[in-house]
């Protein structure tokens, strides 16, 4: 009885069991959009509905003219307008690019762009319909003469859109207009309102023209550049920032009918002559694994190192004392029993290697700097944890240096009759029945096998073409605007994060005249973050982009401190993927700790606009002080010229206005 009990109430359980649809969970979690705060929810409005128009105008080659409207249109509801000159949007995808959660043409690109989740726009409408029940008007054309008005609602539980109405009239206007109602909304131009928004994003879009009207009084923010920028190109993933799912995701989406040809099309910088390359690889590494528990592990190991760790030692062992000779000899005697235990094996070799060979106090010092904190014990030097990005880099094209090459290796092997010729047939027969196979028929495991073998091969840093920079010239006709009394801007050249991410940065220096932010005595710093052209307005403090200004010594390029100087900092991050906190877009993940080669690189571009900077305000120190010294002699010009004139006999006047003529 008691079992038929837990039975009956177990199945009670699932009584109020139901899927959701996206629509619904964003819905319960409109925060997560943006729409937390009356004025935050304004601004992201304004937000999704002008980057959606920027992206369809540039993708078209279009010059972007945009006019934002905003009305208020009873004592909680505001209309918010907006009308753009791009390509229009062909009637049939209205409803999903409005309606629908997830929808769009930017998610399975690996491309540079503003937008790229495909919720925006749809969650424009989401909040509407929440906050009003009324739908989004949407008035669009193509440019053929036929121009759609419609009416679209959202069915929540169906994530899908639905025409309420559509009408068709004839017209020759290009473009797309959206018209909405909302509440829970607030409109004023305080630093987080739509006019700081597009105040801002004038300045990272100086091509287009953008007007606004609000309550108050229409402004026009006009373009600087008449030249549409250059489209980037999708780029395909990079091996180094592949993980074991992606590949197989690519591997059930892709055309190609062998597996290693859907390597050679489906990612950058692979080569059938790679793929050659990268069988020898998978061979070493099937190997490693086969010997793993065997008892000749050791003689393994002392094939695939190109070292021998006992005599280095020997010869270097003179410099560590007599605690460190203990911790060395842990890690001779502490032979690795797995693949990856080997790697980090050999990582730890390379610190002690690094360390030994840097010797007298200056250059221990310049090893610290590399390192994020400062190690308590000398073991901890071998910590990865401690280890800063562009060091772990250095350590890991230092590794195919201590390790043998695959067919070395193998060689190896063969030479102490550890592994046999026909053995060696078998072996490269299943791996290159692995890039035989179709990809639909890869295994984890096949994925897996593959994705860690193409993390130990050298590949050309990722191609860039999918990244587009505004360009220094472009940020100063932007940043001129502010009529600063000095200006600096650098675009640098691209790199990359968590291993082939490419990423670059741009900033922009603007000191004096409309420049920084008002404060109550004085003016203040102004950081102005982007990210891919978009303004951040939001979660400032919690912003790698934040946190990468703060992290500079402002004192030391001439500023009175870190907040208190008149100065507009401009930072723009570029990437085919932003590292954001949240769905929300408001702030970049990048620290000392995470992402570190983002902060390091926005830190660097700073120090070298800031050394300029302090070159300026140091020329201006000294103006003055040339010219409080004048004053100062200028004081005593009159009864300099009367002693003169007494001991020459020159006339007062005379001697007086030479003396004001040299101090000129």
């Amino acid at each position: 009885m008691a079992e038929e009990t837990n039975v009956v109430a177990e199945e009670s359980l699932f009584d109020e069991f139901k899927e959701h649809s996206i629509s619904e969970f964003f819905r319960k979690n409109r925060h997560m959009l943006g729409y937390s705060g009356r004025l935050r929810s304004m601004t992201t409005i304004v937000h999704e509905l002008v980057t959606n128009s920027l992206d369809a105008c540039e993708e078209s080659e279009i010059l972007p003219e945009i006019s934002v409207e905003i009305k208020k249109i009873g004592s909680e509801t505001f209309g918010v307008n907006i009308e753009d000159n791009g390509p229009g949007i062909p009637p049939e995808f209205v409803p999903k690019v409005f309606g629908k959660m997830l929808a769009g043409s930017k998610l399975h690109r690996l491309v540079q762009s503003r937008g790229q989740q495909g919720i925006g726009a749809a969650g424009v409408l989401l909040f509407a319909q929440m906050t009003t029940g009324k739908p989004l008007k949407i008035t669009t054309s193509t440019g053929n003469g036929t121009i759609h008005e419609m009416e679209i609602k959202m069915s929540i539980e169906r994530n899908e859109g639905d025409v309420v109405s559509h009408k068709i009239r004839e017209g020759f206007w290009r473009g797309t207009r959206v018209e909405g109602e909302f509440k829970d909304v607030t409109y004023n131009r305080r630093e987080q309102g739509p006019f700081e928004y597009l105040r801002r994003i004038s300045l990272s879009a100086p091509h287009a023209k953008i007007s606004l009207e609000d309550p108050e009084e229409t402004i026009i923010f006009e373009r600087t550049v008449n030249d549409i920028p250059e489209r980037p190109e999708v780029m395909k993933p990079h091996p180094y920032g592949l993980t074991t799912d992606e590949l197989l995701h690519i591997s059930r989406i892709t055309d190609s009918s062998r597996v290693s040809s859907m390597l050679n099309s489906e990612l950058s910088r692979v080569t059938m002559k790679r793929i050659k390359e990268l069988e020898e690889y998978v061979l070493r590494d099937t190997l490693l694994e086969n010997y793993r528990s065997s008892v000749f592990w050791d003689t393994i190991v002392g094939c695939y190192l190109n070292f021998d760790f006992t005599k280095y030692f020997d010869i270097y062992g003179h410099y560590f004392d007599k605690k460190e000779i203990e911790d060395v000899k842990m890690l001779i005697n502490g032979l690795p029993e797995g693949l990856g235990e080997l790697k980090t094996y050999c990582m730890k070799y390379l610190v002690t290697q690094y360390l030994v060979q840097k010797l007298d106090d200056e250059e221990l010092k310049e090893i610290k700097n590399h390192f994020k904190k400062k190690p308590e014990n000398f073991m901890e030097y071998m910590d990865k944890k401690y280890l800063n990005a562009s060091l772990l880099d250095e350590f890991r094209r230092k590794l195919k240096n201590i390790t043998k090459s695959p067919e070395d290796f193998v060689k190896s092997l063969v030479d102490l009759a550890m592994v046999s010729d026909a053995e060696l047939e078998k072996y490269r027969k299943s791996i290159k029945d692995l890039l035989k196979k179709t990809p639909k028929e890869m295994t984890w495991k096949d994925s897996e096998v593959i994705v860690n073998v193409l993390q130990d091969m050298d590949f050309m840093a990722p191609s860039t073409v999918g990244l587009r920079p505004i360009g220094e010239e472009n940020i100063e006709k932007s940043l001129n605007t502010l009529e600063p009394e000095f200006l600096k801007t650098l675009t640098r050249k691209p790199k990359t994060y968590k291993g082939g991410i490419p990423f670059a940065v741009e900033v922009g220096l603007a000191y004096g005249g409309e420049a920084g932010r008002s404060g109550e005595e004085s003016k203040k710093m102004e950081i102005m973050r982007f990210s891919n052209h978009v303004p951040l307005l939001f979660d400032t403090s919690g912003c790698g982009l934040t946190n990468a200004v703060k992290s500079v010594n402002w004192r030391r390029y001439g500023l009175r401190s870190d907040e208190d100087a008149p100065v507009t900092v401009f930072v723009n991050l570029i990437s085919t993927h932003i590292p954001y906190t949240s769905a929300g877009k408001q702030a970049i993940a990048s620290s000392s700790e995470e992402n570190e080669e983002i902060f390091n690189e926005i830190r660097q571009s700073l120090m070298i606009c800031a050394r300029d900077l302090e070159h300026h305000i140091s020329k201006i120190r000294r103006e003055k002080e040339e010219e409080q010294k004048k004053k100062y002699v200028m004081k005593y010009a009159v009864i300099f010229a009367e002693g003169l004139a007494s001991i020459t006999g020159r006339p007062k006047e005379e001697i007086e206005a030479n003396v004001v003529n040299l101090l000129r």
